[in-house]
């Protein structure tokens, strides 16, 4: 028989994994050094014993790209491929004379940057970014900006929604950076506009991985700043994705 006196409590409730090393076994360093691996060794056991999480179907990726790209799942189902036209893109009355030859600057610069693309649509877009962005947030148009600086924003935040902006597409970022004159490149004055036109919409989203052939295009919320051939093809998407949904063939 084993006298109780004799037993160790403090080391079989450590063994048994009810308590930390005793210190009269180990050294205070040791101890902590066991305790954190036994911390973790728990933690590693709760996610190897979490439940998967099941898999989206493609179909909801798909849906929530196509949101996040035209600024909801209503603006993605009201998608038209209409070329983009010059309605409504006549410059607003400004008061101020100086906000106003800003406004007329950028605009200008814009005309001629978009003289030298291949798709005339692009320059309808970026008028009306342009406006936009004087009506969602004037400051970050006017001055102190150079005009140029924001010209280089506004085409490079544009031609990134639409996927011609970089090798391959329209103008990559070095020429546009030398065509306009700024000292940085045109991803460091978009970066800021982008975000005006986002605002808080959650526009970090996957894209479909079975739409790999669709350009990495930069979410704005705004479908009025694609061009037709990019909203034929997302409109092909949504309805695909649709027919999926709703228990049709997707083909």
């Amino acid at each position: 028989m084993i006298d109780a006196e004799y037993i160790d409590t403090e080391y079989i409730n450590y063994v048994e994994g009810l308590a930390t090393p005793p210190e009269h076994l180990v050294c205070s360093e040791c101890a902590q050094l066991l305790t954190r691996t036994n911390v973790i060794l728990e933690r590693l056991e709760a996610e190897l014993t979490r439940p998967d999480t099941p898999l989206r179907p493609d179909h909801e990726v798909a849906l929530d790209w196509l949101a996040a790209l035209c600024g909801g799942h209503e603006a993605v189902t009201a998608l038209k491929a209409a070329p983009l036209t010059e309605d409504g893109l006549d410059l607003p009355v400004v008061e101020d004379a100086a906000g106003r030859t800003q406004l007329e600057a950028v605009a200008a610069l814009l005309d001629e940057v978009a003289a030298d693309f291949p798709v005339g649509e692009v320059g309808n877009a970026l008028r009306r970014a342009l406006l936009r962005l004087w009506e969602i947030d004037p400051l970050v148009v006017d001055r102190p900006t150079r005009p140029a600086q924001v010209a280089a924003g506004i085409v490079w935040t544009v031609l990134g929604a639409n996927g011609l902006a970089g090798p391959g597409g329209l103008v990559t970022a070095f020429e546009l950076k030398e065509r306009l004159g700024v000292t940085k490149m045109p991803s460091a004055y978009g970066k800021q506009l982008a975000a005006a036109l986002r605002g808080f919409w959650p526009w970090q989203t996957q894209r479909p991985w079975g739409m790999r052939d669709l350009p990495d295009l930069e979410p704005l919320g705004y479908p009025d700043l694609l061009v037709s051939s990019v909203r034929r093809r997302l409109i092909r998407l949504r309805d695909q994705a649709c027919l999926a949904r709703d228990g049709g063939s997707p083909r």
